[in-house]
């Protein structure tokens, strides 16, 4: 695409959500048709299509064949700055937050695993894997690992519903994450991951990589989580370098 064109459908973007601001148009509402959106907006079905393409890509908008295309829901928005606990700090501003166990394994750490908790290989750790609920909406597959000499008996316990892994690691075991450590890169979801989060294969996603902390830096959870990006957005607030 030139950088021409580039500007175009950026204009055309704009101008369908001034469309959408100007008309109140909720989640679920309907956009015109594209013959229709080109006569109001001016514009040709090839500049409309890519500048509707990068609003579906945002998830702003989402099309059904045979039907139209539509204002999706709003976003949950991450803040990064003070976000620890995806339970806690969801429900702080008033979500529901619940979770689905897909299987709690105890296994040997291979190279993987090791490196990630900084144990030695053949360490017994636990794998959690888990599907993560905001108001009843799929959001998230996260697999939490810990090192099982830190909490041995915390593969008697079932995380499904409202239970919170990091409440257990603290109530129970004495374990308290104060820190949070994130890489984060984009994805799409694969095939076995669609079918968990009822969303089709190759829809965008981010890859979190996650290393909870203890004060004193100790490694308590290393969790990897594949979030949709269509329903979920990460805000980062960074403060004044001087």
């Amino acid at each position: 695409m030139s950088k021409y064109s580039q500007f175009v459908s950026d204009d055309i973007r704009e101008d369908i959500e001034e469309y959408i601001y100007v008309h109140n148009l909720k989640p679920g509402d309907a956009l015109p048709s594209e013959r229709t959106l080109c006569e109001i907006l001016g514009c040709n079905r090839v500049s409309l299509r890519r500048a509707l393409a990068q609003l579906a890509g945002d998830g702003v908008i989402f099309a059904v064949q045979g039907s139209g295309t539509f204002l999706a829901p709003p976003k949950f928005i991450e803040e990064s700055s003070n976000f620890i606990s995806f339970s806690s700090s969801w429900q702080t501003v008033g979500h529901r937050v619940t979770s689905r166990q897909l299987s709690f394994l105890e296994l040997d750490a291979n190279l993987k695993i090791s490196r990630m908790l900084g144990i030695p290989l053949g360490t017994k750790v636990f794998e959690l894997k888990r599907l993560r609920l905001i108001d009843d909406v799929l959001i998230s597959i996260e697999t939490s690992y810990l090192e099982k000499t830190k909490c041995p008996t915390l593969i008697s316990y079932n995380f499904d519903g409202d239970a919170s892994l990091y409440k257990v690691l603290e109530k129970n075991f004495g374990l308290h994450i104060t820190q949070l450590q994130q890489n984060i890169r984009t994805t799409k979801i694969r095939s076995d991951e669609a079918e968990l989060l009822c969303v089709e294969k190759g829809t965008a996603a981010f890859y979190i990589s996650a290393v909870g902390l203890a004060d004193d830096n100790e490694i308590i959870e290393h969790s990897l989580t594949v979030s949709r990006a269509d329903r979920y957005a990460m805000h980062y607030r960074a403060g004044s370098p001087y």
